[in-house]
């Protein structure tokens, strides 16, 4: 096995002395070691680029060319992309090729010299998929708008697999083109192979921004007639429509979407379940955007007794703050099964202050007897022991009282509110935090940011929306968490890929991180 050691002649710092080696090595896993070796010798400079470009161009076993690639994104010096370039083979059948192939795209990706974008486009429809996934990486990376239309049309290829629908979805949000727009909306609702690109079609259109929201208008209200016509084609339920806009708009908080959000609270569908789920996505993009203008009609939604369907209308209201829902919140609170009434209290202790004490000790008082008439009624789980459960449920009542003693005392306060977070009830943290974000008190940002990393799904959520309402506000806000939070929320997101009960909370941490990254 031939292999440099110290013994050989010559200066290691020198291209010349690993050149002369090179051409004794006759095997190509000894010219690999070799490249290897001067890699990690740490002599490697921009002096060697002629001499690794000659050898570039004059290896013939993929291989060595990946190991020489390698070398030259280590370098990432801009004359490396046309021997990279003229080494690109696009037609590669075998493994050790493609994989060369691989290696090449991802050193013009470090390189990131828009030279290299027309050798890359091609490379879209290798069939090789190693280099495929590479290629729209790097095209995404590189925000290369050449790529957008070969892109668009690998996103929709029924053809392909998910995988690489998606990989190319995520490279249009990545290059941000306005021409994406439409694919990736309809790409929203798309399902193939038991796959569904919604969360990469929804961040891919959160990041092209204002021509994702002009798109998404027509979507919202019913009027794309391409897009509905294509629905139908495609067996898709048009009102999918108006419920995926509604999310992304409001992620978007585009203002042009409020009253037909604020319409959306009233649709009206034969099927009870669709009607719910386009209300509830209405409600929670607005609750996002704190429109006050919504808390009428959300409380006269609270009414609703289905527990999924009004948590979604207390949480929006819970957003919104203020003390205007809180008589519909009160009758909500003695109406529905245990679960919807629970789901009301909630609501009360997250907007109430002292003035609700009285109140909560009356639903607490009444609970027994609204469990055995639950358990009259139903016979639901627990009901063997009806004395205890109900005294159990109005101890839990009185348990989310505690939350209003905060309310009377920190009423507009953020100081305050930043100051009884320390050990805190998860409930108290997460009214806290939305009370602090709707000061616009940018001051108090870092007792909101320190917090992104809480455990908790509900909790991080309300730290993130506040520290979102807090950046809608201040400019002065915006540049100062970039510069000093930027690195710890890349590391965050990258450390807790695929922990499973953060994926959903994480996406709003991601649009948090791009909104800093894009401004």
């Amino acid at each position: 096995m031939f292999i440099c050691l110290a013994g050989c002649k010559g200066d290691s710092a020198t291209p010349d002395y690993w050149e002369a080696n090179l051409q004794q090595a006759r095997r190509a896993e000894d010219r690999v070691r070799l490249i290897e070796a001067m890699r990690k010798s740490g002599k490697v400079n921009e002096t060697f680029l002629p001499m690794l470009h000659e050898q570039l161009a004059s290896e013939r076993k993929p291989e060595v060319k990946a190991a020489l690639a390698r070398t030259l994104e280590d370098l990432h010096h801009v004359s490396s992309v046309e021997p990279l370039k003229a080494a690109l083979d696009p037609a590669a059948a075998d493994m050790s090729s493609q994989l060369a192939n691989k290696a090449m795209v991802t050193a013009l990706g470090t390189i990131g010299d828009a030279r290299a974008v027309p050798a890359l486009v091609p490379l879209l429809r290798s069939k090789d998929n190693y280099t495929r996934i590479e290629a729209i990486r790097v095209l995404g990376t590189m925000r290369a708008k050449e790529a957008v239309d070969s892109l668009i049309a690998l996103a929709a290829d029924d053809s392909v697999e998910p995988f690489l629908n998606k990989k190319a979805i995520e490279a249009l949000g990545h290059i941000g083109d306005a021409k994406a727009a439409p694919t990736l909306i309809r790409m929203l609702t798309k399902e193939r192979k038991g796959k569904s690109f919604y969360v990469e079609s929804s961040f891919a259109l959160f990041q092209l921004g204002q021509p994702a929201a002009d798109a998404l208008l027509p979507a919202l209200e019913g009027r794309d007639p391409e897009l509905l016509d294509w629905a139908k084609k495609n067996g898709v339920n048009p009102a999918s429509y108006p419920m995926k806009a509604a999310t992304v708009l409001g992620d978007l908080r585009e203002k042009r979407a409020v009253e037909p959000l604020l319409k959306l609270l009233a649709f009206q569908h034969p099927e009870a379940q669709i009607q719910a789920l386009v209300r509830m996505q209405a409600a929670d993009a607005l609750g996002r955007m704190r429109v006050t203008e919504a808390i009428k009609p959300l409380s006269a939604l609270v009414a609703e007794t289905d527990t999924t369907v009004r948590d979604a209308y207390v949480r929006a209201l819970v957003r919104l703050g203020g003390r205007d829902a809180l008589p519909a919140l009160e009758k909500a609170a003695a109406t529905g099964d245990w679960y919807s009434r629970e789901v009301a209290v909630k609501g009360l202790v997250m907007l109430g202050d002292a003035r609700e004490q009285p109140l909560l000790q009356k639903l607490a008082a009444s609970e027994p007897a609204r469990t055995a008439a639950d358990c009259k009624a139903t016979g639901e789980e627990g009901c063997d022991d009806v004395a205890a459960l109900g005294k159990k449920r109005a101890e839990t009542i009185t348990q989310h009282a505690a939350l209003l003693e905060a309310g009377q005392s920190c009423a507009g306060n953020a100081s305050c509110w930043a100051q009884r977070m320390d050990k805190a009830s998860k409930p108290l943290l997460e009214r806290a935090a939305l009370e602090i974000g709707r000061t616009g008190s940018a001051e108090h940002m870092p007792a909101l940011t320190s917090r992104l990393g809480e455990r908790d799904t509900d909790v991080r959520l309300a730290f993130i929306l506040g520290t979102g309402w807090l950046l809608d506000g201040s400019q002065d806000a915006v540049k100062k968490l970039k510069e000093t939070a930027l690195p710890s929320l890349r590391k965050q997101l990258l450390d807790e890929q695929g922990v499973t009960q953060l994926v959903t909370v994480n996406e709003d941490l991601r649009r948090l991180l791009a909104r800093l990254e894009s401004t």
